[in-house]
C-alpha cells in the first residue's frame, strides 16, 4: 500500500448509513481505497506513509456542490446591502477592476481555504475556468467539476440600469461561451481529478434559443446543466419583464422542456412550493447555498422542503464576497439552524443528514457518486480526518452513543481537520500543505486586494450602495 491510517473511528457513509468502525483502518494504493476494516486485520508492513488515527474521526472529503472561488479578494466588499443592491452597484463596481491573475489568485485563497477546511470537491463556476482548473486545481491536486459561464448579457455600465431594465443580449458572446464550455469535455476527458458540466448562468442572461441548444449538448453527452435558478427579486423583474406579469422562472423552463434530470438548479428562493414540487417531480437536482443566500437575499434557501419531498440536494458556499468564505462545515451548521427555527422543529435537518449532504448526496447531485461520496473499496480515495483531541470536540464519547456525529456539524469549525487526501494523495498533513506555500498566497492576497479595492473606489462610490451610505455614517 501507498498510504494507511489506522486506530480510528471511521464514518463510511456508505448505504445511506453512518458506517461507523471502532479502531478502523483505510488502505490506499494509488488512487483509490483498498482496504476498511479493523485495524488488526491490515498488513501494514510494507506501506510506505502510515497515519496514526488514535483520537481522530475519518470521513469522506466534502462536496462543494457551487462555489465561484476567483472572487475571493473582495471579500468583505458586498455584505449588509438590499438584494436589488448586491450585483449591480454592490459587486460590479469592485469586480471590474480585477484582472486575470486577480481572479487566479482569488481561486488559490479560496480554494486553499475550503481543501484546509476539509472540501475535496468543487463545482466551479465560472468564465474561462479552464485558467483555474490549469493554474489552481491540478497544481494543488484538487478535483474539480469544471463548468463554464454562459452568459449573453451585453456589456454595459450595469450599475446604471434600474433593476426593471432589461439586459440586452449578445449572442455571439453566448456562442463563444458554449464553445469553450464544449472544449472543456475534451480537454479533459482523460483527467482522473476532471470532469465536466455545462454552465448557462441563469434564465435572464441567456437565452431560450441558447438554452435549447445547451440541452441538446448535454444530452449528446450525458451531462448535466448546472444553472442558477430563480434566485430572487432582480431575476424576477428581468423574466416578467421578458415572458410577462405570470410568468417565473420554473414556468418558463418547464414550457420550453428544459425542467427534467439533466439540469442542477442552484439557489431555488425564489420558487413557489407547488413549484419545487413540479421540479421534484422531473427529477431536478437542486444545489442550496445557505450562508450566501441568507447574507444576499435574506432568505432561507428551500433546501429542506426539496429534500422533504425526495428531490436531491446538494450544498455550496456561492462566492466568498456574500457568506465570507467557503467553508461547508459552516454550512451545515448555518442551514441545520435555519431550518429548524424557520419550521420551529429542533427535530429538522439532524446532524446526520448534513454529513450526507456533505459528501454522497453532492456527488449524486454532480454525477460523480460511483468515484467518490463514500468510504469504500474501489471508490478513489478523497478523505478527511478530524483531530478530536481538540477544546471544540470535547469531550469525545461513544457510549450509549456517538457523540462526534453532532459535534461534527454543531461544534466543529474546520480547523480540526488536519489530513486531507485527495485522489491518494496526501495533500494536506499534520494541517499543513504539503506543496503549497499558504503564506505566501497570504501575503500576495493582502497586496493586491490592497489595490483593487483603491482603484474601486470612485466607481464604488458612485455606484451609491447602502454600503456607501454606511461608510459615510462612520459605520464601515
Amino acid at each position: 500500500m501507498d498510504l494507511a491510517i489506522v486506530n480510528a473511528w471511521i464514518l463510511t457513509l456508505a448505504k445511506n448509513r453512518l458506517g461507523i468502525i471502532k479502531n478502523g483502518a483505510i488502505g490506499i494504493e494509488g488512487d483509490k481505497i483498498s482496504f476498511i476494516g479493523d485495524t488488526e486485520d491490515l498488513d501494514t508492513n510494507e506501506t510506505d506513509v502510515i497515519i496514526d488515527g488514535k483520537s481522530h474521526i475519518v470521513m469522506p472529503g466534502l462536496v462543494n456542490s457551487h462555489i465561484h472561488t476567483s472572487l475571493t479578494l473582495l471579500r468583505g466588499g458586498a455584505q449588509d446591502l438590499p438584494e436589488i443592491e448586491w450585483m449591480n452597484k454592490g459587486i460590479g463596481p469592485l469586480a471590474k477592476h480585477l484582472d486575470s491573475e486577480d481572479l487566479i489568485l482569488g481561486s488559490k485563497l479560496g480554494v486553499l481555504e475550503a481543501v484546509k477546511t476539509g472540501t475535496t470537491t468543487f463545482s466551479e463556476y465560472t468564465s474561462n475556468v479552464d485558467r483555474l482548473v490549469e493554474q489552481v486545481y491540478l497544481p494543488l491536486g484538487a478535483r474539480v467539476v469544471a463548468t463554464e459561464t454562459i452568459n449573453e448579457v451585453a456589456q454595459v455600465n450595469r450599475a446604471a440600469l434600474k433593476p426593471s431594465d432589461l439586459y440586452e443580449f449578445d449572442k455571439e458572446k453566448g456562442q463563444q461561451a458554449l464553445t469553450k464550455n464544449d472544449q472543456l469535455f475534451e480537454k479533459y476527458k482523460n483527467k482522473s481529478l476532471v470532469t465536466c458540466m455545462y454552465g448557462p448562468q441563469a434564465l435572464d442572461m441567456v437565452s431560450l434559443d441558447t438554452l435549447k441548444a445547451i440541452k441538446e449538448k448535454a444530452v449528446s453527452r450525458n451531462s448535466k446543466i448546472h444553472m442558477h435558478v430563480a434566485q430572487g427579486e432582480r431575476e424576477r423583474l428581468q423574466i416578467t419583464g421578458r415572458f410577462g406579469k405570470s410568468a417565473s422562472t420554473v414556468k418558463v423552463l418547464a414550457d420550453h422542456d428544459l425542467l427534467d434530470d439533466y439540469l442542477v438548479a442552484v439557489h431555488c428562493h425564489d420558487t413557489e412550493k407547488q413549484e419545487r414540487e413540479l421540479m421534484v417531480s422531473k427529477e431536478v437536482k437542486m444545489v442550496g447555498c445557505p450562508s450566501s443566500i441568507s447574507i444576499i437575499d435574506g432568505i432561507i434557501p428551500p433546501i429542506y422542503h426539496y429534500f422533504s419531498l425526495g428531490g436531491k440536494v446538494g450544498i455550496g458556499t456561492d462566492q466568498a464576497p456574500g457568506p465570507g468564505n467557503h467553508n461547508l462545515f459552516r454550512e451545515m451548521r448555518t442551514i441545520s439552524l435555519l431550518t429548524k427555527t424557520q419550521f420551529r422543529d429542533p427535530t429538522a435537518f439532524p446532524s446526520w443528514q448534513m454529513l450526507f449532504l456533505t459528501t454522497i448526496f453532492g456527488a449524486e447531485i454532480l454525477g460523480i457518486e460511483k468515484e467518490i461520496g463514500t468510504l469504500e473499496i474501489g471508490k478513489k480515495a478523497d478523505i478527511i480526518t478530524f483531530d478530536m483531541n481538540n477544546l471544540f470536540l470535547t469531550p469525545m464519547v461513544s457510549n450509549p452513543f456517538h457523540n462526534f456525529v453532532p459535534n461534527l456539524v454543531h461544534s466543529a469549525t474546520g480547523t480540526e481537520v488536519d489530513n486531507v487526501i485527495i485522489n491518494g494523495k496526501l495533500i494536506i498533513h499534520n494541517r499543513n500543505f504539503t506543496t503549497i506555500d499558504e503564506q505566501k498566497i497570504i501575503n500576495e492576497a493582502n497586496k493586491r486586494a490592497e489595490r483593487i479595492f483603491t482603484n474601486a473606489s470612485e466607481d464604488w462610490k458612485a455606484a451609491g450602495s447602502q454600503m456607501v451610505k454606511d461608510v459615510e455614517k462612520g459605520l464601515l
